[in-house]
């Protein structure tokens, strides 16, 4: 058995993929494997990664993926081929220090932890963040696994004990092109009984060009924000951790459901300017299409978040005063 997997989902990823395998097969950790996972790419993806494999047949593995399933679909291929005591993400964009899975592995071995985690660099901001400070480590308690939740975190700066994708299965969502990790991400930490930390940043985010498309196309970014919603609560509301933390978990559904309200009323908010005295106004000129799109989301909302807005701590705290007065006019004027 390999220690670590590291799975890549890659499509049309000309431009980036050699960087990032690059990052990977000079890892410090030996007894590794890289499984790399073609999501039916148009470009030379599929070639990069046949030089790859035949560069450095020991570790790694390439897989052609015939149907194009998205980053959560390729990553279901990659981690089903996996044979590590512990499983990581990568995306093709990206890449990683030398020293990444070393320090997570021998992290997680020395800790006996289910999760290890490191931070994470932003590239297009020059920014880095740590999710998982001092206080979180260790074994996870309602208090833990509630802070995590609400600090968000990534897949890919972790490291998962394989158990926790096979003891039950747990595999991701296909054909999602934003969100599809936020409802597994949300499942790990309810999972997990213990994580630990890396107090260094080893994962580098590059924003690449037409990234953004998948966030401002209204029905592409609306199908993500709906089935994460409904995804998370129909993954996660029937395991016992949720009780403990269903408030966080409530809060990150709030989050990504006014998301999906401010992407339908994008062109109104932008017309009027944002600020309280327009809130009302942002419902009035919207099209027959968003206002159906908003009142299916309602439809949704009612069924997976059951605590009142303002009796939700972590919503009153996280939630702009705006986005919520958005919401609440959003609830009002599509009554189930």
């Amino acid at each position: 058995m390999k220690k670590v997997s590291v799975i890549v989902p890659a499509y049309n990823a000309h431009d980036t993929l050699a960087r990032c395998l690059g990052s990977l097969v000079h890892q410090t950790l030996e007894n590794i494997e890289i499984i790399v996972v073609n999501d039916a790419s148009k470009d030379d993806t599929w070639e990069i990664m046949k030089r790859c494999e035949s560069q450095f047949p020991d570790k790694v593995t390439i897989i052609n993926s015939g149907i194009n399933s998205g980053p959560g679909g390729a990553r279901n291929i990659g981690i089903d081929a996996s044979t590590g005591e512990y499983i990581g993400l990568v995306d093709a964009d990206d890449y990683v220090a030398a020293t990444m899975y070393e320090k997570l592995y021998e992290q997680a071995e020395k800790n006996k932890t289910d999760i290890a985690d490191c931070g994470f660099y932003r590239e297009s901001n020059d920014k880095a963040l740590l999710t998982v400070s001092d206080d979180l480590e260790g074994e996870l308690d309602d208090y833990k696994r509630s802070k995590l939740i609400c600090s968000g975190g990534y897949l890919v700066t972790k490291i998962f004990k394989r158990e926790l994708f096979n003891d039950p299965q747990i595999r991701m969502q296909r054909n999602m092109t934003a969100l599809e990790d936020f409802e597994i991400l949300i499942y790990m930490y309810l999972r997990a009984k213990s994580i630990s930390a890396v107090k260094e940043v080893l994962y580098n985010y590059c924003d690449t060009a037409g990234s953004s498309t998948k966030m401002t196309d209204l029905d592409i970014y609306y199908d993500s924000v709906y089935r994460a919603m409904k995804g998370t609560y129909e993954t996660c509301h029937a395991m016992p951790t949720y009780e403990g933390s269903q408030r966080a978990v409530e809060y990150m559904l709030v989050n990504i459901y006014s998301y999906g309200i401010n992407r339908c009323l994008h062109d109104q908010i932008a017309m009027l300017g944002p600020g309280m005295k327009n809130v009302g106004k942002y419902f009035e000129k919207i099209s027959v299409h968003e206002r159906e799109l908003i009142k299916n989301l309602v439809m949704l909302r009612h069924e997976v978040i059951h605590i009142d807005y303002d009796e939700n701590p972590e919503i009153i705290k996280r939630i702009a005063p705006l986005d919520l007065k958005i919401i609440k006019r959003c609830d009002e004027l599509f009554v189930c």
